[in-house]
């Protein structure tokens, strides 16, 4: 890339800086939502364009820690990670707890008024042509407090669980990611 772009960058001089600045390492986030872009497709163009940067930043004498980085897991609530096919899929089913169907009974009231285990819908985000929050909404509100939203905890287990295969699916992902830099 050779012409700046704040939200999808890294130019080389860019990388210039960096050296300049003393920096000799990052940690670039492989997004997994960039890499499978439908259930089992992955996207080797962006793999190639990830080595390449790695390398520009390798000639530079700049080590990378490639990431399999997520902010609150998925667009659908406001996040990034996950691809959100996935995350709809386990959302639609609508059994969204911030601890457990018994226990939120108790325990999501007092919650709520500590501003934890709030809905995403409770927002009352635009929605874009996809069903997701529009970024500009999302960033309305300190990012780490979707963390306690229903929808983000139940994806989080969603995963533990395997949930319709999902820590599977996040395995492969990953699996390909190694391979592919190996």
């Amino acid at each position: 890339m050779d012409h700046f772009d704040p939200q999808d960058s890294l130019t080389d001089q860019d990388i210039d800086n960096l050296v300049e600045w003393g920096f000799n390492f990052v940690r670039l986030g492989v997004m997994w939502e960039a890499v499978e872009t439908a259930p089992g497709n992955y996207n080797d163009v962006y793999l190639r364009q990830i080595d390449n940067l790695i390398n520009r930043m390798g000639q530079k004498g700049i080590y990378t820690l490639v990431d399999a980085h997520q902010d609150v897991l998925a667009r659908k609530i406001c996040g990034e990670g996950m691809p959100n096919f996935y995350a709809k899929k386990i959302l639609e089913k609508g059994k969204n707890f911030c601890i457990g169907p018994i226990a939120d009974y108790f325990l999501a009231p007092l919650a709520r008024m500590a501003g934890a285990c709030k809905s995403m819908e409770s927002y009352g985000y635009k929605l874009d042509d996809d069903g997701n929050p529009i970024i500009s909404d999302c960033q309305s509100t300190s990012f780490f407090i979707y963390y306690t939203s229903p929808e983000a905890l139940t994806l989080f287990r969603s995963i533990y669980d395997n949930t319709d295969g999902l820590q599977q699916a996040y395995f492969n992902y990953w699996e390909k990611v190694a391979n592919f830099f190996s």
